[in-house]
């Protein structure tokens, strides 16, 4: 039988939180260390998961015994951390973004491809049942050549203020998994331009839309929209539709569980909470598969290189949106 998959969780915060989840339920991986500076955090997510709380990133490079690691911390800290952590020999797990720019991202995904190590970036929407039937259905040809594309995605309150100064702005914090969504059911896009707007006045205050619609045509000729927040006043939504010659694919979770319940006030109906919720399904595949196909030394994916362009779309957006400007893609910082 072949042994467990020896591995370190790196950032004891939300998304940490998050994927230790999924990883206390995963029988082909132990967890044996917890890494994260804040230390009273990392002692109380490695109790979970019978590991030991360090904060010493060296503790992990260091160990002989670790063959991967997942990374969840902010994310300019990701192109140094997955560098050292590609020269140890270690297999990457990184969250979304890839980097903070698109320079930093190519010193990440050069620093994999060299030392070959296996890695995958968190875009949990690609392992998604919907997401995923919609995906074979665009494949299948059944739907014609396609038309064009929309996504929601709609977060029922920002996060900390501290973060979002960091987070490279709403299309790229939150709209970049729709806009990874685009690009894998539809193909490349060519150019975009984007519109931004406020909701929430301390947002406002620091210069940040927390409100975003982008209009985009794909260079195979499709054409696209995006609307996206921080926040919304009825809570959590996300929504994908493509619309092709023959048929249209939407895909759309309002009722989780599929319960509808009516009393003197009318029809109510429990809708996910956020997206550790939604995608409950989706998280637990992409680690299982980042697991398994690290253990059967089988291709990851999404790749850096892949997900580098994702980051390139969802920064030339945020880019439209700034300067009120369109934006050609493939020439936004050119290629790797």
């Amino acid at each position: 039988m072949q042994a467990k998959l020896p591995l370190a969780l790196i950032g004891a915060g939300r998304m940490g939180t998050v994927h230790a989840r999924v990883l206390a339920g995963l029988a082909d991986c132990r967890v044996l260390k917890v890494v994260d500076p804040r230390e009273t955090r990392a002692a109380r997510l490695a109790e979970r998961l019978g590991a030991r709380a360090t904060p010493h990133l060296e503790d992990v490079l260091e160990d002989p015994e670790i063959a991967a690691a997942l990374l969840t911390t902010p994310t300019p800290t990701h192109a140094e951390v997955v560098e050292a952590l590609a020269m140890a020999g270690k297999a990457v797990f990184v969250e979304k973004p890839l980097a903070q720019s698109l320079e930093a991202g190519r010193r990440l995904v050069a620093a994999v491809e060299r030392t070959g190590v296996p890695a995958q970036v968190g875009f949990q929407r690609r392992y998604d049942p919907a997401y995923r039937k919609a995906k074979a259905l665009l494949e299948s040809g059944r739907l014609g050549r396609v038309l064009s594309f929309r996504g929601v995605g709609r977060d029922a309150g920002p996060p900390a203020l501290e973060f979002l100064k960091d987070s490279g702005g709403v299309l790229v914090d939150m709209g970049i998994h729709d806009l990874d969504v685009a690009r894998w059911l539809v193909g490349e896009v060519q150019e975009v331009r984007a519109f931004g707007g406020h909701a929430v006045p301390e947002l406002a205050a620091h210069g940040l839309a927390d409100t975003a619609v982008a209009i985009f045509r794909f260079e195979n000729g499709a054409v696209g929209t995006l609307e996206t927040s921080w926040y919304n006043a009825y809570g959590y939504e996300i929504r994908t539709e493509v619309v092709g010659e023959k048929g249209r694919v939407h895909i759309e979770t309002d009722r989780y569980p599929d319960l509808n319940v009516y009393d003197p006030n009318g029809g109510h109906f429990p809708r996910p909470s956020g997206f550790e919720e939604r995608f409950r399904d989706a998280y637990a595949a992409e680690l299982a598969a980042f697991v398994q196909g690290v253990r059967a030394e089988q291709p990851l994916s999404p790749t850096p290189r892949d997900s580098w362009y994702t980051l390139r779309l969802a920064l030339a957006a945020q880019h439209s949106l700034e300067t009120g400007r369109t934006v050609t893609v493939p020439a936004f910082g050119g290629a790797l």
